[in-house]
């Protein structure tokens, strides 16, 4: 078999297996306010977004059961999703709750929902029944303990795992980025992430890959503490819609206290985040002349090689 012809099979084969069981960011939490739906196309397939009676976010398949229309064009109706078209109704755990027609409700008349979480400013869904590990955090700091901002990145032709790759690829941080980064003598592979920790007389780097989509670093510089996050979600594959988060701690000053550091961090991540766009905005990522630099990167793409995946409820 030729490399053309094996490079078709493994692409056939990872379209087949569906996509990473991760947690997966789909919009900013402040753009999902009371009564609004957001529609995202992703896995393959597209879902939508809003806030239940208590303010909780809802993740659930976009397309009525009844003739597919695209419920986020629809309304939230006491906390529950209603199709624009007829009117059906759905509660919180995708159940038709009323036909205003006044015909019974058929058993299969449901949508699916997904585990849905916010966290870090972010709508998040996971891609399974139930989620096999905890919405991603940063190394060093609770959500809480941070004054920080979230934005949202853009969309790449690319799985959103390329870009996370950069976390262990510390040749390019000193190539393309011209940080003096020191490689770590080890990275910790677990089941559901990758850590790892770098220590100099003047930097501490503590990174995290969580699942397969999100990488988050801590970075002390002498007394300075900068918390970075870097998500996507894959609208189909090889695309992706990107996020990002930035923070400082919060030393009792509130966010007018932190405004210049938290500045300065964002100005240092839009560089990098520039800095890289050109490369993962045009690579053709195809790993085939590794060398002993990349060993952190190989494990990494053994990793997500082997990583569990799953099809979306309505695939």
């Amino acid at each position: 078999m030729s490399a053309t012809q094996t490079l078709a099979r493994r692409q056939t084969d990872e379209v087949s297996a569906g996509f990473h069981q991760s947690w997966f960011p789909l919009a900013l939490g402040s753009d999902l306010g009371a009564g609004q739906v957001i529609g995202r196309d992703v896995l393959g397939t597209r879902v939508v977004c809003y806030r239940d009676a208590a303010g909780r976010a809802v993740v659930q398949a976009a397309y009525c059961p009844h003739l597919g229309a695209d419920l986020s064009v629809g309304q939230v109706v006491d906390g529950q999703i209603r199709c624009a078209y007829h009117h059906w109704r759905f509660d919180c755990a995708g159940r038709c709750v009323d036909i205003p027609a006044g015909d019974k409700i058929p058993p299969g008349a449901r949508i699916p929902t997904y585990p849905s979480a916010e966290a870090w400013g972010l709508i998040w869904a996971f891609n399974g029944e139930a989620p096999n590990f905890a919405v991603p955090g940063i190394p060093g700091a609770e959500e809480r303990e941070l004054i920080y901002e979230t934005h949202f990145r853009g969309t790449r032709p690319s799985d959103p795992w390329v870009s996370t790759s950069n976390g262990v690829d510390f040749q390019h941080l000193r190539t393309l980025h011209g940080l003096p980064v020191i490689d770590p003598d080890a990275v910790t592979v677990g089941e559901h992430s990758i850590e790892y920790r770098i220590e100099s007389p003047v930097v501490v780097q503590e990174g995290r890959i969580t699942g397969v989509n999100t990488f988050s670093q801590h970075l002390a510089v002498g007394d300075q503490h900068m918390f970075m996050l870097f998500s996507g979600a894959p609208i189909a594959h090889g695309h992706t819609l990107g996020f990002y988060v930035y923070g400082v701690r919060d030393t009792g000053q509130g966010r007018a206290g932190a405004a210049e550091r938290l500045a300065e961090l964002g100005a240092f991540v839009r560089q990098l985040i520039a800095e890289d766009a050109p490369v993962l905005d045009t690579i053709r990522f195809r790993p085939r002349v590794l060398v002993v630099s990349d060993r952190h990167l190989a494990r990494f793409l053994k990793y997500v090689r082997e990583f569990p995946r799953a099809l979306p409820p309505d695939a």
